[in-house]
């Protein structure tokens, strides 16, 4: 079975506008992790200030620092993989930057410690509110003359300021060839930023690394900015979530929900569903619901129950149950699969089937193509279900189940609550209440 490595960015991708993991996020990604997925992240941000952000969550592989300068254990801080630049790159960094009046904060090892240095009588607005968020900071290190402010092995260059007093340099950063310069607004404030690393130093070539070194054949990657257009571009399949900016949602094999609304975590259930549930991705390929999908999703509804369920029901319950393709609620069935979190099988361009769930854990709707039964679609679409109940910290999945789908759902240990007619059309039909005990959350993890 082919490992699959998944590596998202941080800020704007993972993280909510708060600088937070969402706990759904949380929940969902240690869960995953637990069960042997291999998750990790790349950020521009420094092992230090990731940990503080990411507090809570499971990490069980390296981790991807400082833009790709390196790779590192995250028990232990033992640096895998690194970049830094020579002594006559910073000399050039140096010379450009006091040419155009500017002084950064220098990342670097100086004796053997991480230390972020800045000139203490040169400091901006924008470097006073990164560096009043830092407070308490080992790392910090004032100096106050430029030879001490470039001093050890320096590895990443930050310019703060105003958009048009860091253009002249970002305008010869540009050209070089041996930097890697990113030039963009800050995240969460109005001023922008400079970076500046080694070619070498990228999210996309860490990862690549990382992927040769735990010895996986395929990588998933998510972002949302302008430095992630690599990363996607390294991928196998390139995520961005809906709030990214332009270039990377024109470079991306798929767009997900926003950052605020968990979209990682719900395409890692979808993603890694078959392969947990099945223990190979099966052929067949599980997404997130498009808008684009209701109409064949409502063919194959009709499809099935006028197959599948036709086994288990007479004509005249089956023709009451969908009397035609046109007798759906469009309207409805758009807005509740659009609302809840719904899921697709597809083949070969070809929606097999699909199934959905709204934020109380009930399970709506669960159907496959006739021609597609028993190949794992529905476990799989079910076992990602599942676990977006338990990412949601409830006690229980619930659903209603038709005489086909019991024993399917009795398979998998949900329990007959109670038998019910429900009528349509004049006609009564039987399902079955039934529910699926879930792990109970901890304090901190449950709904409110």
């Amino acid at each position: 079975m082919e490992t699959t490595l998944y590596v998202s960015d941080l800020d704007g991708t993972l993280l909510t506008p708060q600088e937070q993991l969402a706990p759904f996020t949380t929940r969902v990604i240690n869960r995953l992790v637990e069960q042997g997925v291999h998750f990790t992240y790349a950020t521009a941000r420094s092992r230090h200030s990731a940990e503080v952000v990411t507090a809570g969550l499971t990490k069980n592989l390296p981790v991807i620092v400082y833009n790709g300068a390196f790779v590192i254990d995250g028990a232990t801080g033992e640096k895998l993989v690194e970049s830094a630049f020579t002594p006559e790159q910073i000399d050039q960094v140096r010379a450009w930057g006091e040419t155009c009046g500017l002084r950064p904060l220098c990342y670097a090892f100086v004796e053997g410690k991480e230390r972020v240095s800045w000139r203490e009588d040169l400091v901006n607005e924008g470097m006073a509110f990164y560096l009043s968020n830092r407070k308490g900071d080992t790392r910090l290190r004032p100096v106050g003359e430029d030879d001490a402010l470039y001093r050890g092995e320096v590895f990443y260059f930050t310019y703060i300021g105003e958009q048009e007093d860091l253009e002249p340099l970002w305008q010869l950063a540009r050209a070089c060839p041996w930097l890697n310069a990113t030039f963009q607004q800050e995240l969460y404030r109005q001023e922008y930023w400079l970076e500046l690393m080694p070619r070498a130093a990228t999210k996309a070539n860490a990862s690549r690394r990382l992927l040769e070194r735990l010895g996986c054949g395929r990588m998933v990657s998510f972002g949302d900015a302008v430095n992630d257009v690599p990363l996607l571009q390294a991928a196998d399949w390139g995520c961005a979530v809906e709030n990214a900016v332009p270039s990377l949602l024109e470079e991306a094999d798929e767009v997900l929900p926003a950052n605020t609304q968990d979209g990682v975590a719900k395409f890692l259930l979808a993603d890694t569903a078959p392969a947990l549930a099945l223990g190979e991705r099966a052929g067949e390929f599980r997404r997130l619901y498009r808008p684009s999908d209701l109409e064949e999703l409502i063919q194959l509804f009709y499809g099935t129950v006028h197959t599948v369920n036709l086994g288990d029901y007479s004509q005249r319950e089956v023709d009451a149950w969908v009397p035609s393709p046109e007798s759906v609620d469009r309207e409805a069935w758009g807005q509740s699969l659009a609302a809840h979190y719904t899921l697709v099988a597809e083949r070969d361009g070809v929606l097999v089937g699909f199934g959905d769930m709204d934020d109380t854990g009930y399970l709506d709707r669960l159907y496959v193509h006739k021609d597609f039964q028993g190949r794992g679609a529905a476990t799989a679409i079910t076992h990602a279900l599942e676990g977006y109940a338990q990412g949601l910290g409830v006690s229980r999945v619930t659903v209603h189940a038709s005489r086909t789908a019991r024993p399917f759902f009795e398979a998998r240990g949900y329990r007959v609550e109670y038998a019910q007619q429900v009528e349509r059309y004049g006609v009564l039909l039987e399902n079955f209440g039934m529910e699926l005990p879930l792990e109970e959350p901890s304090d901190g993890e449950r709904r409110r």
